[in-house]
């Protein structure tokens, strides 16, 4: 009898060791936070054939984006503080089926990324330098609404030019410029003033 109750003890304790293990496998597997990879490039490495994308400026922050990972660069420090390996989440496609939408707050402090042929998406936290894996939700009030056609810059756009650009006020602008479409010649252009943004590699 004693046996009986010790052994169906037992069973009752594996059973609900069982249960939480599997509630926490979901829970895992739907909402899971981790340090990502800093990207990997090299100086005469080519950008992409549509130009890197300038996803966010301020007077402190740019954040752009390409093929080759997602760069933070401080424009107090003059350097790159963040990089990250898209390709280590599958978002390091710039066009196509597999296309990543990287979208930023107003802020600057998070980042959503999104496999347009997934369901779901990674949110990138600045300052803890995390990712959290996440079910799709467009982000609302994102600073993608505050960027402009470099087209409204100059009459002669060309493909050494960002897309987009940022406008802080009457003939005030920034944008990413290149002129040979390698990265250690890519500058971040305010006014007249050019950061080279991959300066502390050379």
């Amino acid at each position: 009898m004693i046996l009986y109750k010790h052994i169906k003890n037992s069973l009752s304790l594996l059973l609900v060791l069982t249960c939480l293990t599997l509630l926490r496998g979901c829970n895992i597997s739907n909402k899971t936070t981790f340090e990502p990879s800093p990207a990997k490039w090299a100086l005469e490495q080519s950008v992409g054939t549509d130009m890197v994308t300038l996803d966010y400026a301020s007077d402190d922050t740019v954040i752009f984006h390409d093929y080759f990972g997602l760069f933070i660069y401080d424009l107090n420090e003059l350097q790159i503080i963040r990089s990250v390996d898209l390709q280590e989440i599958d978002c390091s496609m710039t066009q196509g089926d597999d296309y990543c939408e990287v979208t930023v707050n107003n802020d600057g402090s998070t980042i959503q990324l999104h496999n347009i042929n997934n369901e779901d998406m990674y949110l990138y936290s600045v300052n803890t330098n995390t990712f959290q894996k996440t079910k799709y939700k467009p982000m609302s009030n994102s600073f993608k609404d505050k960027l402009i056609p470099i087209e409204t810059l100059t009459n002669n756009p060309n493909a050494n030019l960002s897309y987009g650009a940022v406008q802080f006020g009457a003939n005030d602008y920034g944008y990413i410029a290149t002129y040979d479409f390698t990265i250690g010649t890519l500058d971040y252009i305010r006014n007249d003033t050019a950061y080279s943004l991959f300066s502390f590699e050379k």
